[in-house]
């Protein structure tokens, strides 16, 4: 088989297949955001059409991350009303993009290439509360849909495209002269040629060009883009120390604001991929722990968990949401605290089930892809049954008294354990776990956990009658 070399012949063949991205919510969505005169009946009609897609909507809604109040969502129409229209044509979005290209069995490099894209849209989403000007509620679609070419272009299966991916991924700079050699055309022009072809939206043919004199929406797009390519090398590369810089200049903050804001929406991505019920894609979404690469400094003050609890407060009093309190209060434990490991497991009360969803420390990354555990095949007698039965904070220690670590056995711990829990109105909602991997705790650090979980209860409580 001849391999296409060219922008028309790649068109062609393009145009020969059943490409996911021409699914028809897809284009539906983006004419939606590209049209001001759009209301949330014309999403919902297209929400509606499909029934799996509604349920799967309507689940993410009612998820702790997007309904803090945690008050039934039952109907598209009243998610609307809750989520607001940006929200849930972005959820759609995402969900549809995603779902149609991971049918079958997808290959590592679109996985990854879903990964990034997913990865760059909420990058992106977080610069827009920093932006003016016209576009910005559609920069999230824009970022997602940024490298729509190099998706397009692995669906084929095409073992020439394989070669220049792996050959990119090497040499991410010299993306234009790779594409050139590979395909005889430019990605770039490849994608503009697509976005125009299959009426993608202006913004994300604005930030294709890539031009100096770039809108602030475009500019967030392509800055997105950026990030989730080179920060697999770390925040301490001369590259991401360029995006963060170039983030710092268009937020309009420091430069270490915009680090940390780059590592807690690489944290983020994965969070949001677990409630969409993509976990194929939390083990090529970077992982904080990896590319944060610590400074060796001198030993912490007494005093470096209050300034972290004053943080929370802060964040509390400005107005910040639920999931971002809570990846500072596990910031808060695992680098104030010096607790080695710590995750929130979210209970799904229909489901049964605990499952994984903020975490902090070396390892727990890809437990939200690995650790599920069914609360229906507990043993009697095993730490986490008698843990549910009493609902009261735990310190399981080892060495004082050998228990049946049980199911909790898929964390990985030998050591000591925290358990407490994180209750509205008596329900419980979910559960805060700490170990020390296989060392012990101190009567300390179980103190300044618990004071970390009654913040937590604080902050649901207070989100539960405020919205």
């Amino acid at each position: 088989m001849t391999n296409p070399r060219g922008l028309q012949e790649w068109m062609d063949t393009l145009a020969e297949q059943e490409l996911p991205t021409l699914n028809a919510v897809v284009r539906e969505i983006c004419e939606l955001s590209e049209n001001e005169k759009c209301r949330a009946e014309d999403l919902t009609k297209i929400i509606l059409r499909d029934a799996d897609l509604t349920s799967k909507v309507l689940k993410i809604a009612n998820s702790v991350h997007y309904n803090p109040s945690f008050a039934s969502i039952k109907t598209v129409s009243r998610a609307i009303v809750h989520l607001g229209f940006v929200n849930l044509r972005n959820i759609t979005l995402a969900t549809t993009l995603i779902e149609n290209f991971l049918q079958g069995k997808p290959k590592l490099q679109l996985i990854k290439s879903l990964a990034r894209s997913f990865h760059a849209a909420v990058q992106a989403k977080a610069m827009v509360p920093f932006l003016d000007g016209d576009k910005k509620e559609q920069v999230f679609i824009a970022a997602l849909l940024r490298n729509i070419s190099e998706l397009a272009l692995i669906s084929t299966g095409r073992k020439i495209v394989e070669d220049f991916i792996e050959a990119r991924d090497q040499e991410p700079q010299s993306e234009h002269s790779l594409a050139i050699e590979y395909l005889g055309v430019d990605t770039s022009l490849l994608s503009r040629q697509l976005i125009k072809d299959w009426t993608l939206g202006d913004l994300l043919s604005e930030a294709c060009e890539n031009h100096v004199h770039s809108s602030p929406a475009a500019r967030a797009v392509n800055l997105g883009s950026q990030i989730s390519i080179y920060i697999e090398r770390g925040m301490k590369s001369t590259e991401m120390q360029k995006l963060a810089q170039q983030t710092a200049s268009l937020c309009k903050i420091s430069q270490d604001a915009a680090k940390k804001q780059i590592l807690m929406m690489a944290d983020e991505a994965s969070v949001i991929a677990k409630i969409y019920g993509v976990d194929v894609l939390i083990s090529a979404l970077p992982d904080p722990a990896v590319i944060e690469e610590k400074e060796v400094s001198a030993e912490k003050p007494d005093y470096f968990f209050q300034q972290q609890l004053n943080q929370i407060h802060k964040a509390m009093l400005a107005g910040e949401n639920l999931p971002q309190i809570t990846q500072l209060s596990l910031a808060a434990l695992h680098e104030g605290a010096s607790i080695a490991r710590i995750a929130i497991l979210v209970v799904d009360h229909k489901s049964k089930t605990l499952d994984v969803r903020y975490v902090a420390g070396k390892g727990t990354h890809l437990w939200r892809q690995k650790v599920k555990i069914n609360v229906e095949q507990l043993r009697k007698g095993e730490l986490l049954h008698e843990f549910l039965r009493s609902q009261q904070a735990l310190w399981y220690r080892p060495e004082v008294a050998l228990k049946d670590v049980g199911a909790l056995q898929a964390m990985g711990a030998s050591g000591a354990i925290f358990l407490a829990p994180l209750l509205l109105n008596k329900r419980l909602m979910a559960l805060a776990y700490a170990d020390a991997e296989t060392g012990a705790f101190s009567a300390r650090q179980f103190e300044e956990f618990q004071l970390i979980v009654n913040q937590l209860n604080l902050m649901m409580r207070f989100s539960a009658t405020s919205h």
